[in-house]
């Protein structure tokens, strides 16, 4: 830079202090990634300058108003800053998703003590860019020196000519789809870090959000036409519990020897349900099958008609969907399509699966608050993170019963052992959230009920399969938790609903029969309802029990390879 007047040697000075510290500050959260293992200091360190100095050229001639213009990011960086550090991940979408999401209150609960340290550094980074900006306009800099030429050339040219030699390269029909790739891939350097990063993921907010608007868009016009089956003088409250990766072999509750639930194994008016099986093994794909009556063979992107929700609401409930996940994401926007039917949501978490955040009681206090808004009748979705891995981020310090876990490095028990204790720790803190939600039904005074299904189950390693997690096709993936949980109020109003569930809870049933479950659980019904996929109706009936991955079978016709028990279709 040099000065077109002049100025003093202290004005300089000043000017190249400021200027250092807030290059400084927007390099802060990428430094911060560095340190905790993500990606290379070329991502991370040179390509954020490289783009700085292209800004400073662009504006050489006003080198302040660069300064001004960076103020967004500047503003932006302290807060990135805090969720690197507390988190050790970057920021998503799915993120800023959760932001929008979250109210005053909540966010208040989430910052804690940190709250006025944060408002102070963003008055502090406020000051610090207006007076870069201001220092370099008094310092009157210029960028005048043939190097800015330079620079300028190479940043127009290089895309130029990226495009122009991909375009010259195949057939006339694909040349601008391949310039267009080649700018994207020459821009995909810039793309993850800061500043660019928050650009980016605002961008992909934008466009997932507005999917899920136009798929709510396309659900608008139906109806059930829902209605109570019978009037109830009291009040009623009941509760879907969409738990996570939750294999039902694991379940005290479900015949497992270890006592993973001493808390629910002590409720005379639990149900087991005992050998519920989900039809996919991810939750893109299984949590829509719960909430709608999409048959399990169906195509789960071109399903197209609403949720339990919106019966419910047709019915004059008011609903709630209570989120422990993401609000938006690459396995969660097709589940806020319908969480966004219900009247009020709530996402308690900020942090996404891949990384430690909120334990699943963070729904606890707005389920209480729902309950405590009104005295009208409610229908309430809590989405948990339940055993999702890693498992030790899913349970606090108090749920670490079985040990070693997989955190424990210094053990040297075998991964098999670990994991499983690390999992069987994150089930005995779901069971004791879920009793914790009962134990608030039992005190609402209401005729409740609960209905709690885990999306899919989960693989665990194994000294004959290394598989962990889901998305395999293994028959534990398929073999979900599921009971139910009714009032005494409840058996007093509908005995023969209680009767028919402990009835048929024993049976080969399917997350396809969830939906009109749901529909008799809540004493609703509506003009060509099939009542015998409803665990709660005496002519419930069994159907074929189709899984979708990787290959669609019958489930209770499926072969298991001996060594990960992948599902298989029968031989011959």
């Amino acid at each position: 830079m040099t000065p077109d007047s002049p100025r003093s040697r202290g004005d300089d000075i000043r000017a190249t202090v400021a200027c250092g510290l807030l290059i400084l500050l927007l390099m802060a959260p990428n430094l911060a990634l560095l340190s905790y293992g993500h990606t290379s200091g070329v991502g991370l360190i040179v390509m954020p300058l490289i783009l700085l100095v292209i800004i400073a050229a662009v504006l050489g001639k006003r080198p302040w108003l660069a300064c001004l213009l960076l103020l967004p990011f500047a503003l932006l960086a302290p807060l990135d800053l805090y969720y690197i550090t507390r988190y050790h991940a970057a920021t998503t979408p799915a993120i800023i998703a959760s932001i929008f999401a979250t109210n005053l209150r909540e966010a208040r609960e989430y910052l804690g003590g940190t709250l006025l340290p944060l408002v102070m550094a963003e008055a502090a980074v406020a000051v610090l860019t207006l007076g870069a900006s201001w220092l370099v306009w008094r310092a009157r800099w210029r960028w005048t020196h043939r190097s800015r030429t330079l620079i300028l050339a190479l940043a127009i040219g290089m895309p130029v000519l990226a495009m122009a030699l991909a375009a010259g390269i195949g057939n006339k029909g694909t040349r601008m789809q391949r310039s267009i790739a080649a700018l994207g891939a020459l821009s995909d350097p810039f793309r993850n870090a800061f500043p660019v990063a928050p650009i980016v993921q605002y961008a992909t907010y934008r466009q997932e959000l507005e999917s899920v608007r136009q798929d709510m868009a396309a659900m608008d016009a139906f109806r059930f036409h829902a209605r109570r089956a019978t009037a109830i003088p009291q009040r009623q409250i009941y509760v879907l519990v969409i738990g996570e990766a939750s294999r039902r072999d694991h379940w005290q509750l479900l015949g497992y020897g270890r006592a993973t639930n001493p808390e629910l194994s002590k409720l005379p008016q639990l149900v087991p349900i005992t050998d519920m099986l989900g039809s996919w093994p991810q939750s893109i794909t299984a949590i829509p099958q719960l909430l709608t009556r999409r048959p399990p063979d169906g195509n789960p992107l071109t399903f197209n008609e609403p949720s339990i929700l919106r019966a419910m609401d047709e019915a004059g409930f008011d609903t709630w969907w209570i989120s422990n996940q993401m609000p938006l994401g690459l396995f969660d926007s097709m589940v806020a399509t319908y969480a966004l039917e219900a009247r009020h949501s709530v996402y308690v978490n900020h942090v996404s699966w891949t990384a430690p955040g909120a334990y699943d009681e963070a729904v606890l206090h707005p389920f209480r608050d729902a309950i405590a808004s009104s005295h009208r009748d409610l229908f309430i979705v809590l989405h948990l993170m339940g055993s999702h891995q890693r498992y030790d981020y899913r349970y606090p310090a108090a749920f670490r019963r079985f040990q070693p876990t997989e955190t424990d490095t210094a053990s040297s028990a075998s991964i098999v052992d670990k994991e499983r204790n690390s999992y069987d720790n994150s089930i005995l803190y779901t069971d004791h959230v879920l009793a914790e939600v009962i134990g608030i039904l039992q005190k609402s005074g209401a005729v409740t009920a609960l209905w709690y299904e885990s999306d899919h189950g989960e693989s665990l390693p194994t000294p004959t399969c290394p598989l962990i997690g889901h998305g395999n096709g293994t028959r534990e993936e398929y073999e979900v938790s599921a009971f139910a949980w009714v009032s005494n109020a409840y058996m007093t109003a509908f005995p023969h609903r209680v009767a028919a569930l402990r009835e048929n809870a024993g049976k080969r049933t399917l997350s396809a029969d969830t939906f009109e479950s749901l529909i008799d659980m809540a004493n609703l019904t509506y003009p060509g309802r099939d009542a015998s996929h409803s665990l709660f109706d005496p002519d419930w009936q069994y159907r074929p029990r189709i899984v979708n991955y990787p290959v669609k079978i019958n489930m209770d016709n499926a072969v298991f390879d001996p060594n990960c028990q992948i599902v298989e279709p029968p031989s011959g």
